[in-house]
């Protein structure tokens, strides 16, 4: 007998296990928070918000990339920040309403990428406004800017700033769901970062909204560590929020932190210089010359030809000032201060916006005496030498605006006055070339003495 044929079951493969492919970013929902999401109106709100105070104060930093910056950073900080810390708010107080949170727990990813999917698209729009703003205010100062350069450190810290302030802001939401939450924490932000910048210690420099006043640039390690203060801060509060398993590794982020606090807080006010360029002038040709400040020195054509009278005035006299100077320091002996060139002010948009004023302030601060018994014959003397070197329509119109005041009030005393000095300024346009050059300069050689009997008479 045969054997029977052995039969072998059939050999049962496993299914091969496939490797999940990375989800296309045109299918990752990122891209669909992005697109369709709270996204746009957090890029909207914050352009608006920056856009409105920064247009309506343009005549006050177009033309200085310091004033451009210092605007910049004071609107990202208090108003850009508190936005931020809201839009944050809201975002993650909408998705533990809408119950999101669960739904996205049972999708992959941890707690922490789950929270990332939630901030991140109103984090990514907030900056998005950030930065179109930035790029049109820089651009709308460029053409009236002398010298200098815009600085890339102090825009980079004001964007951790506000994306430190947006995912503090979700953790908040995530935490507090009173609906009112978000208003609520930006009025409480503004307030906490406002306030320490009317401060005198040296803690207010933790503020990111505290700006050194004056033509200052900040050493190279201060947007770094605010930087890392800032982030550092809301990183740790994420990390704890996330993170509940490893809690502790909270204490890296916060340790960062506390290390860029310190040096700011030692620092101070130090962590700011001058600004090279401002220690520096350009001349012109005239005499005595005129020079402006290397960061005004596109505005040199016009202030010198506001004092073009005055210098021809004064060509051929002696003991004059040599210069009209722009530094930031006290004149020298054989210098005068030009009136300083405020953005908005004296300045608007490149142009000098009342040159006739400009003039007589720089001849009124040449002529004046710090004396406190000056008698009424120098005064006189003074006040004639400034008008005729003046001779415009704007010292025309302060002298007869002047007798009409005295007149109208019956001040008989103001009158006489007004009438004398007016005599001793008819008086000096009268005299021949060569006898008012000389007068003039024994006039200017008394200059800022209080002594009456030096000062010639007329």
């Amino acid at each position: 007998m045969t054997a029977p044929p052995v039969v072998r079951p059939p050999v049962v493969r496993p299914p091969a296990v496939r490797t999940p492919r990375p989800v296309r970013w045109a299918h990752h929902p990122l891209r669909a928070e992005l697109r369709g999401g709270p996204a746009r109106w957090a890029a909207l709100a914050m352009s608006l918000t920056l856009l409105l105070p920064l247009a309506a104060k343009s005549a006050y930093w177009q033309g200085s990339w310091y004033e451009t910056q210092e605007h910049l950073h004071t609107a990202a900080t208090l108003l850009g920040g508190p936005l931020a810390l809201a839009a944050g708010c809201w975002q993650g107080g909408r998705e533990q309403r809408s119950r999101m949170t669960e739904l996205r727990a049972s999708a992959a990813g941890g707690p922490l990428a789950q929270f990332l999917m939630t901030a991140l698209p109103v984090m990514l729009g907030g900056l998005a406004g950030y930065a179109v703003i930035v790029c049109g205010v820089l651009l709308a100062s460029r053409p009236y800017v002398s010298a200098g350069w815009p600085l890339v450190g102090p825009l980079a810290a004001d964007a951790v700033f506000l994306a430190a302030m947006t995912m503090a802001g979700t953790v908040a939401g995530r935490l507090w769901r009173w609906r009112l939450a978000a208003p609520t924490l930006a009025v409480c932000a503004y307030v906490v970062l406002g306030v320490p910048t009317y401060q005198s210690g040296a803690v207010r420099f933790l503020s990111p909204a505290t700006f050194q006043s004056g033509a200052a640039l900040p050493v190279w390690w201060q947007p770094l560590a605010m930087a890392a203060w800032t982030g550092g801060l809301a990183s740790a509060a994420v990390v704890a929020h996330t993170v509940r398993r490893h809690r502790y590794t909270a204490v890296l982020p916060l340790a960062l932190a506390v290390a860029a606090a310190v040096p700011v807080v030692r620092t101070g006010e130090e962590m700011w210089h001058r600004d090279p360029l401002g220690e520096r002038q350009v001349c012109d040709d005239s005499t005595p010359r005129v020079c402006v400040n290397t960061l005004d020195g596109g505005l040199l054509p016009q202030v010198s030809r506001a004092l073009s009278g005055v210098t021809r005035r004064l060509h051929g006299v002696a003991n004059v000032p040599v210069r009209f100077e722009d530094l930031y320091r006290d004149p020298h002996r054989d210098e005068a201060q030009l009136p300083q060139l405020f953005l908005g002010q004296s300045v608007v948009r490149g142009e000098l916006a009342d040159p006739q004023r400009f003039a007589w302030e720089a001849v009124a601060g040449m002529v004046s005496r710090d004396c406190s018994n000056a008698s009424a014959r120098v005064s006189r003397t003074d006040n004639a030498v400034q008008d005729w070197l003046i001779s415009n329509s704007l010292s025309r119109h302060e002298r007869r605006t002047d007798m009409e005041h005295a007149r109208d009030g019956n001040d008989t005393a103001d009158v006489a006055t007004l009438e004398a000095e007016n005599r001793a300024l008819a008086r000096l346009a009268s005299l021949p070339d060569d006898r008012r050059r000389a007068w003039l300069g024994r006039y200017f050689a008394t200059a800022g003495s209080c002594d009456p009997n030096g000062v010639p008479a007329l």
